[in-house]
């Protein structure tokens, strides 16, 4: 009889768990804004820029997953070690809480003096997935596959909502990570327009080099490359006033003027020259 109301017991308790599942989905944007969900439930909770941090430098660390001293380091480099330890017990502890608010299950686990995620949770990152698109963008490009590059390209782009941890702008330890992911995605919008060129879709190709222009107003080839398009659509009037725009940004940026082949470029469609 005891053995019967044990296992019932166990029964009422394995189902009132169930609704957790035994190992989580966590999924997380850190491109733009910074938003995370577990099993779908956005977590809201996040009492303050460090704690969200804090989190973000775990989901890109994780391999090796930093030992307490380096989150110490990184975080609080100017205070004691006793102050140090204590504002990452603080910032762990609002982690953790504000996790709590979707789910039981451990998402931040601590193993050998070093923090991480929990072996059971499976993972999904937005920056993870931009480099692996890119990855596979670029190896179809080299390969000659253009349709195919431009499907990855586009995904990659899709992917970038933003700079890293646009929500936290003055964390040092993002500073060169931001940069690279920047640059890797204005690369990633030259070789789509360069693509999208090349398979005659100017339209496009034209919206991709401006967009480029936004980022790196001195990016020549990015100007050359709109000032094309701008001819092959029958506008020769666009691409001279695009050439006007980059004699300005290279004089007031860089203090030099446009390269012999922007210049020749220019010429040429004044000529009213196929280009």
């Amino acid at each position: 009889m005891a053995d019967h109301a044990r296992s019932r017991r166990l029964a009422r308790e394995a189902n009132a768990g169930s609704h957790w599942p035994a190992h989580p989905r966590l999924a997380a944007h850190v491109l733009g804004s910074f938003i995370a969900t577990v099993d779908g439930a956005a977590v809201r909770a996040w009492h303050g820029g460090r704690i969200r941090s804090l989190f973000a430098y775990l989901l890109t660390h994780r391999s090796p997953c930093p030992s307490r001293e380096v989150l110490m380091d990184v975080f609080w480099p100017k205070s004691t070690p006793e102050a140090a330890r204590n504002s990452l017990n603080v910032a762990l502890h609002g982690v953790r809480r504000a996790l709590r608010t979707v789910t039981e299950r451990p998402v931040v686990s601590f193993h050998g003096n070093s923090y991480g995620l929990d072996p059971d949770v499976r993972l999904w990152l937005d920056v993870d997935e931009f480099d692996r698109h890119l990855r596979l963008a670029r190896c179809l490009e080299l390969a000659g596959r253009s349709e195919r590059a431009i499907r990855e390209y586009e995904v990659a782009d899709g992917l970038y909502r933003g700079d890293f941890l646009a929500d936290n702008p003055y964390e040092e330890w993002c500073v060169l990570l931001r940069d690279r992911l920047r640059l890797a995605h204005v690369d990633a919008l030259d070789h789509l327009s360069g693509l999208s060129f090349e398979v005659g879709r100017y339209a496009a190709a034209a919206t991709l080099c401006s967009r480029i222009i936004e980022y790196d107003p001195c990016r020549e080839t990015a100007h050359r490359r709109l000032m094309h398009c701008h001819s092959r659509q029958g506008q020769p009037h666009l691409a001279l006033l695009q050439h006007q725009a980059c004699v300005s940004a290279l004089r007031s940026d860089l203090d030099m003027d446009p390269s012999p082949e922007t210049q020749d470029l220019y010429r040429r469609i004044r000529r009213h020259e196929s280009v």
